[in-house]
């Protein structure tokens, strides 16, 4: 970052944008001196190299500098999710053995004034941090580490199983995958990033924060989730590249694709005729047509400058990644978890297949633990991005891995013959019937979120006389539905959700079909990273 700031100090490095008024910019210049600053401020408080401090805030300039300041005082990162109730960041600080915790003040409240007593740990407010910044006239030198094997953050999982850890990565493993990502995605100084997902996330921090300052690019903190909003801040921060997960893309996608519908029959006709031409000239001469042959619609849907959409988190339906490639936006999806800092495959824009997750990136080796006749097994990976321990959880450590050193990620795939990874579900999701056949309830979803009415779709195992079988939790896309005119009656819904299901059941094998179904009103509780917490639909009875 130090020396980014001094080959580009006059370039943008963070933004937030106000319509109301001018934006909030600032220069690398101003970056460097400003969280260089801060890091004096914090050894001049006493904190000494290797102490741990927590980070609670929204995506926000400040929480960059205080993430930049923590490092360069020789310390360790713990950032806490945003999402997270008081008492469950409370435990985290204890847990993570925590010395001082930096904080927006509107988590002040919930966090130190703990009910009657207050929860006593050294904390910085957002609000003090430019105070702080200007009293520093003479800053102590950084404390960089001694070398790359020093940890630089605790992450906690974001608990879809319900039990976080504490996942320890060092600055070798972020930055062999700072190293590695520029390398399979093109990623130019010139580039401007919107930041849209928490950047308490792994994904986020390493993709969407420490790789683009690595680099020289800008930075543009959206305002809020809210489609409208997001597509104003990427207009006004001339955004290139976007990181998101698939409930985001499917969010756009959705969105863009009514809109045409609303315009009538005759702009549909011509908007479906434009991308058909689109894949038509791909599929025949490669390359990304879309970007001229759809420029007037993108513009219109307010993607001008926007040339490359990242998707990690979870799978995306490769409807959605064919739909923005001929849209003319470059759309990737990679694959890593917590423990890989988190990146470990990534689709090239030159060769990219929707279906697949991609090939193991630079630095990364992937095989299939005990493949069955379909090539399917347990994902296993060795590298510099994986992690080497848990904090404070030796006997989760050694679960995580073989005696050869192989991390076993818990998600089952195969490699086809081009070693693109390709993710069939989490091997604790799996549905074994009676015949001893393995069904993979994402690829059913896959298939039942592709359907108009269906907002999104849980499948999970349900006994029925000793054997497990596929039943269905779907949740109407009322939109949709008000759009189409169609009723929205109990029993209305349940003859157009049990056609939904019927006609799903043709596309896939006869053991996989789903027996049953019922429908849900509210959205699923997820994750910061839009995950459904699945565990709090396993092993439970389904009341139908």
């Amino acid at each position: 970052m130090a020396q980014t700031a001094q080959k580009f100090p006059d370039r943008r490095a963070l933004m937030v944008n106000n319509p109301a008024d001018s934006p909030r910019i600032i220069k690398y210049s101003e970056l460097l001196d400003s969280f260089i600053k801060l890091s004096s401020v914090i050894q001049s408080k006493g904190f000494a190299p290797g102490d741990h401090i927590a980070l609670l805030g929204p995506n926000c300039p400040e929480w960059a500098i205080a993430y930049l300041a923590i490092q360069a005082a020789g310390c360790i990162v713990v950032p806490l999710d945003a999402n997270l109730r008081p008492v469950e960041h409370r435990h985290i600080i204890h847990h993570s053995d925590a010395k001082a915790i930096f904080l927006s003040s509107r988590y002040h409240k919930g966090l130190i004034e703990d009910g009657e007593d207050e929860f006593e740990i050294p904390h910085f407010l957002f609000d003090d941090i430019e105070g702080l910044i200007l009293a520093e006239e003479k800053p102590l030198p950084p404390r960089y580490p001694e070398n790359d094997e020093c940890q630089a953050v605790i992450i906690y999982t974001s608990g879809t199983t319900g039990s976080p850890k504490g996942v320890v990565l060092t600055h070798r493993n972020i930055i062999a995958d700072i190293w590695a990502l520029p390398r399979r995605v093109e990623i130019l100084p010139s580039d401007n990033f919107i930041s849209v997902l928490p950047v308490h996330h792994v994904f986020e921090a390493t993709c969407g924060f420490l790789t683009p300052l690595s680099i020289g690019c800008g930075i543009c903190y959206a305002r809020a989730l809210r489609g409208k909003e997001i597509l104003e801040d990427i207009q006004a921060s001339d955004a290139t590249i976007m990181l998101g997960v698939p409930l985001l893309f499917e969010k756009f996608f959705n969105g863009i694709t009514r809109g045409v519908r609303e315009k009538g029959v005759i702009a549909s006709a011509v908007f479906n005729s434009a991308m058909g031409l689109s894949r038509l000239i791909d599929s025949a001469f490669g390359g990304h047509s879309g970007k001229t042959v759809m420029n007037g619609f993108r513009n219109k849907a307010g993607f001008a400058g926007l040339r490359l959409m990242i998707s990690g988190g979870a799978a995306i339906r490769p409807d959605i990644v064919r739909f923005f490639n001929s849209f003319g936006v470059v759309c990737v999806q990679g694959y890593g978890l917590s423990e890989t800092s988190p990146v470990i495959t990534a689709n090239p824009a030159e060769k990219n297949k929707a279906e697949s997750v991609g090939p193991a990136i630079d630095g990364v080796e992937l095989k299939i633990l005990e493949p069955n006749s379909e090539g399917v097994g347990e994902v296993m990976a060795k590298g510099d991005p994986v992690f080497a321990q848990y904090y404070k959880n030796p006997e989760a450590t050694r679960e995580a891995f073989t005696e050869e050193g192989w991390f076993r990620t818990g998600d089952l795939g195969s490699i086809d013959p081009d070693g693109y990874l390709i993710l069939k579900g989490r091997e604790k999701n799996i549905i074994v019937t009676s015949g001893g056949k393995n069904v993979y309830p994402e690829e059913i979803e896959e298939i039942i979120n592709q359907t108009s009415y269906v907002m999104e779709s849980l499948i999970v195992g349900v006994v029925n006389r000793n054997s497990e079988e596929p039943f269905a939790i779907l949740v109407p896309d009322f939109d949709a539905l008000d759009e189409a005119g169609i009723s929205t009656t109990e029993d209305n819904l349940e003859k157009l959700y049990k056609e939904v299901i019927s006609e799903v059941n043709t596309q896939i094998a006869t053991y996989k079909r789903v027996r049953n179904f019922k429908i849900q009103q509210e959205e699923f509780p997820k994750t910061s990273t839009r995950k459904i917490k699945r565990y709090l639909y396993s092993g439970k009875k389904i009341e139908v």
